[in-house]
């Protein structure tokens, strides 16, 4: 569970900028930042909020849905008080089973499919069926992204709001590094503001440890 408050790290961003009174960056701009770190991080790093569950699944159907609040399936585990489950490619079983689709519904799944160009969707093999009463359940994980923080800015000036980072304590770094990104692309007919933007861009993806594309530091706050 996370410990950093959310105003401290606007705070912290707030002295970076030598702006501790938010007359360029504003407490309410730099909340709306902060919740942007929050997606952009979830989105480039999908193991920074993740959700593990026992799923109810669709009976007699090979096709699933993950839960509304998912954004992408991480890994189906194993049958409830039962076997693992594996992933396993959907050409393998097009070409051993081709119809897979249409096996025959077991209290004991052996297989999960999942392509990432469809995020909200798996396959399960054999197809489940439920005990008579409750539906079959496989444990998921999967990633969520979490809600946006609203704070008063009132609040945030004070530095008085306890609320605490949604994602863990690891990732505040890289929080205030996406944060000081937006804040100095605000003003990017500076030269120097310019190249501040691009080493806060890198240092945020070097924190994350993924490849950003240079020119998307110079992307203007939208």
């Amino acid at each position: 569970m996370a410990t950093t408050k959310v105003v401290d790290v606007i705070k912290r961003v707030q002295r970076i900028c030598n702006d501790k009174t938010g007359i360029v960056w504003p407490e309410a701009e730099l909340l709306e930042d902060f919740n942007d770190a929050v997606k952009d991080i979830v989105m480039r790093r999908p193991d920074a909020s993740t959700v593990n569950v026992f799923f109810d699944t669709t009976a007699d159907s090979s096709k699933q849905t993950l839960p509304a609040d998912a954004l992408r399936l991480i890994e189906v585990t194993r049958n409830k008080g039962g076997k693992v489950i594996t992933k396993i490619d959907r050409g393998t079983l097009d070409a051993t089973r081709p119809d897979w689709h249409q096996s025959t519904p077991s209290l004991a799944i052996e297989h999960y499919v999942y392509d990432e160009r469809d995020p909200k969707t798996f396959y399960l093999y054999p197809r489940p069926t439920n005990n008579g009463v409750n539906p079959h359940q496989v444990e998921l994980v999967y990633c969520t992204c979490p809600p946006a923080i609203s704070i008063a800015e009132t609040a945030i000036k004070a530095g008085t709001d306890t609320t605490t980072i949604p994602l863990d304590d690891i990732y505040a770094n890289a929080i205030a590094d996406f944060m000081l990104y937006r804040a100095y692309t605000k003003d990017l007919g500076s030269a120097q503001n310019a190249q501040r933007a691009a080493a806060a861009y890198q240092t945020y993806g070097n924190s994350l440890g993924v490849k950003l594309q240079a020119d998307a530091m110079m992307m203007s706050k939208s």
